[in-house]
């Protein structure tokens, strides 16, 4: 999935959500960073090198490929409407998102 993917899915999710592309490409950065923590550095693969939001730097933008592939990349959208709901204070939706996410 790319960023405009994810991006599209959660505006979809969350219409008019207020927030700038900018605060949900920080957030894209933060869950690739995760994924690659906890999931990624434990295995044994280099299939992952240079792949993922966390891993642009400067060239992060709409068409970057983010980390996790199909058919599991549909947690995205989930996590950017987590951090959507938590930013607006809205806890209890955000932890179920969070549980899709997860």
């Amino acid at each position: 999935m790319k960023v405009e993917d994810a991006i599209s899915a959660a505006n979809r999710l969350r219409p008019n959500n207020g927030f700038e592309d900018v605060d949900k490409y920080r957030w894209l950065r933060e869950c690739d960073a995760l994924t690659r923590a906890q999931v990624i550095r434990k295995s044994r693969t280099g299939d992952f090198e240079g792949v993922g939001a966390d891993q642009a730097g400067e060239d992060l933008g709409e068409t970057t490929e983010l980390l996790v592939p199909s058919p599991y990349d549909a947690l995205y959208p989930h996590y950017l409407t987590a951090q959507i709901d938590a930013a607006l204070g809205e806890f209890d939706r955000a932890a179920n998102e969070l549980a899709q996410y997860n």
